[in-house]
């Protein structure tokens, strides 16, 4: 058996409940996330060379706020380019040669020739082999020219993506890399948070969270402003955390949050009705919720 406490008319009242009752009634546990947040990396290896932004400035959508150095990438690419018109090059020799085989076929295959046996058959296998050899080298050729024309896309891709920019507007949550420091390819250099929205995050036990599904109706108490707003389920986590043995899970709100809604807030979520904002509700004593342990 569990002790309750229970608030009547102001007067604290001592009553048992089973601990079924409890789970019945305990809310999930969350906490409020950021509708957006993502890790900048590089798209390729590089160093970086400077950083325009700190942990906890504010960024705009577009904003620059990292260099990588690509004074190596530039020179690949000019490489890249003049091997590239080396192919091209290659390829329209290769055409030519392809041009001459076949005329020169054709003016031994003609029916009258044929006709006559002038030529001998080695000399028109000869002219076969030389129409089929040339019509290779071509095929070679412009497989090189596609090869090239593709690494020669890569790097102007990555001359132009090494300034990094906020893919929206946010807040700079952590800065794992220095200026000046090597980056390999997909290593995060700034983590950033959104700021143009709020979703919760919550926890559900296992043997609970088939009773849930996206959409369904919750009520979503912020605890540090003593306020319930309404949401539903966004998404569900389809395996379940084996450490915890609980559900992880997404909750959206209805409407727009207050603004004084930030980042780690706790969050008390419970299965709710399918309507508008709850509205604000003031609780003098704390809500048991379920850990899953």
């Amino acid at each position: 058996m569990a002790l309750v406490f229970l608030c009547a008319s102001g007067v604290g009242t001592l009553a048992h409940a089973s601990e079924s009752s409890l789970e019945a009634t305990a809310p999930f546990l969350g906490v409020v996330i950021p509708h957006d947040s993502v890790d900048l990396s590089s798209k390729f290896e590089s160093r970086l060379e400077r950083l325009e932004v700190d942990v906890g400035d504010t960024v705009r959508q577009g904003e620059v706020v990292a260099r990588l150095d690509i004074h190596p990438v530039v020179q690949e690419l000019a490489a890249a380019r003049a091997s590239l018109q080396s192919s091209r090059a290659e390829e329209q020799a290769s055409g030519l040669a392809l041009a001459e085989a076949r005329e020169k076929k054709s003016r031994h295959f003609t029916p009258r020739s044929l006709e006559l046996g002038v030529y001998s058959k080695e000399e028109l296998a000869t002219l076969r082999y030389q129409e089929r050899t040339a019509l290779a080298r071509l095929e070679a050729s412009r497989a090189r020219t596609r090869e090239q024309q593709a690494r020669v896309a890569e790097l102007e891709r990555n001359v132009n993506e090494a300034a990094l920019v906020a893919p929206f507007d946010g807040i700079v949550a952590t800065r794992p890399v220095s200026p000046g420091a090597r980056v390999a390819a997909g290593q995060p250099i700034l983590r950033l948070l959104g700021t143009g929205g709020w979703k919760v995050r919550f926890a559900v036990p296992e043997e609970e969270a088939r009773q849930l599904e996206p959409g369904s109706p919750l009520e979503l108490s912020l605890q540090q402003r003593q306020q319930t707003l309404a949401g539903h389920v966004e998404s569900i986590a389809p395996e379940v955390d084996a450490a915890a043995r609980m559900v992880f899970a997404i909750a959206a709100f209805d409407a727009h949050p207050p603004e004084t809604v930030s980042t780690g807030m706790v969050v008390h979520v419970q299965p709710g009705p399918r309507q508008g904002a709850i509205g604000q509700r003031e609780s003098s004593d704390p809500i048991p919720t379920r850990s899953g342990r």
